[in-house]
């Protein structure tokens, strides 16, 4: 079973999880523990939003101020030292995520992930063309890329290896991670994907 497909059967597990948890912000995890990646992992998943749309910072932060969510979310210096709470950062604040923190970037992305949906589904779809496929991605790769080179620490070794990996695995993973973040129940499943069980 290749990642991609473990990574869905991943995910259908949470959703069913995610079908019996109450949807409240009060919604807890019993007996799990957040995952050491996921700082990385929701900067990543911003990362490739904004490879998707261009003014994708300012979407985040409309959305943020519409949802009366905290100054963190509303203003774009303090946005920015909440993402580089990701060691792979070429300037990393040493800092860890608050559990307010984590549930807002999950509403933020889960909201944005339902917005770019059709452009996702675009490059996940298998009934394309293999050529226009293939332009697509040509085109969604070399920005992601050329994005990471910009704000990654490119001599660590992960980042390395992002960058010369041509198969983008990891970037299909985080595409098919926005596309089960989308609808009913799809901040849940997202959130339930940063936990790992104790």
């Amino acid at each position: 079973m290749n990642k991609s497909n473990s990574l869905t059967t991943q995910y259908e597990n949470v959703n069913n999880v995610s079908r019996s948890q109450d949807s409240t912000s009060d919604n807890t995890f019993v007996n799990c523990v957040i995952s050491y990646d996921t700082t990385r992992k929701l900067d990543f998943l911003i990362l490739v939003i904004e490879t998707l749309q261009i003014n994708a910072t300012d979407s985040l932060l409309l959305k943020a101020r519409d949802s009366g969510m905290s100054g963190d979310f509303t203003n774009r210096v303090q946005l920015w030292k909440i993402r580089c709470s990701n060691p792979l950062r070429k300037t990393y604040t040493f800092s860890s995520l608050s559990d307010e923190q984590i549930d807002s970037l999950v509403v933020l992305i889960s909201s944005m992930a339902e917005k770019l949906y059709p452009l996702i589904r675009q490059l996940l779809s298998s009934k394309e063309s293999k050529t226009l496929n293939k332009e697509r991605w040509i085109l969604f790769s070399s920005r992601l890329k050329s994005l990471i080179r910009e704000r990654m620490n490119f001599k660590r070794s992960y980042i390395s290896s992002l960058l010369s990996d041509e198969s983008n695995e990891f970037f299909r993973e985080l595409l098919v991670i926005l596309s089960l973040s989308c609808g009913t129940g799809g901040a849940n499943r997202l959130k339930a994907s940063l936990y790992n069980q104790s």
